[in-house]
């Protein structure tokens, strides 16, 4: 989806994190808002995928753009930013299962989400980066077992997040050689 809205070739776009968020009742933090780029510079596209709906298996957790506030107004004809003197306005976009939200990481996406009020909220939030492939992961494994020792050590028994992110920088040639 990401290579397709931003017109990048597949092969540039490779997965460097994912992880399932469930957040249940109040127990969940409120997260500041920040770009995901702010968080890991390697983190040049995210998405998050729903598996739960607002308002049928929770309630609050909502998340929130905060865009320029260029030409949003409230009633009134003021800037509403959701803080007083704020110049950023608030867009909500309540989840829904099934859907997925993409965006670029850098600071022209700020986000937020809401605290969690009640219910559990499930979701997939993966990150994507477009930096070079180092050229000695650009070699497909010689064979099914060496696919198999890969995928193995970088994915099931990484020995260090560096493990782990050579695998998922390596994915392509792992699970598809020769394919973009």
């Amino acid at each position: 989806m990401i290579a397709h809205e931003y017109g990048l070739p597949l092969s540039t776009v490779l997965p460097m994190q994912a992880f399932a968020a469930m957040f249940t009742g109040e127990n969940a933090k409120q997260a500041t808002t920040h770009s995901d780029e702010s968080t890991h510079k390697e983190f040049h596209y995210s998405c998050v995928a729903y598996f739960t709906d607002h308002g049928d298996d929770f309630e609050g957790g909502t998340f929130y753009w905060k865009d320029a506030a260029e030409a949003a107004t409230d009633e009134e004809g003021g800037v509403d930013g959701g803080e007083e003197g704020s110049s950023r306005v608030l867009t909500p976009r309540a989840p829904s299962k099934g859907s997925a939200v993409i965006f670029s990481s850098g600071w022209e996406n700020l986000h937020q989400v809401e605290p969690l009020r009640s219910g559990t909220r499930l979701a997939i939030p993966a990150f994507f980066t477009t930096c070079p492939v180092p050229p000695e992961l650009l070699e497909p494994p010689a064979d099914d077992a060496a696919i198999a020792r890969s995928l193995h050590s970088g994915l099931l028994e990484p020995e260090d997040v560096g493990a782990f992110r050579s695998f998922m920088m390596n994915w392509h040639s792992l699970l598809a050689p020769g394919h973009d």
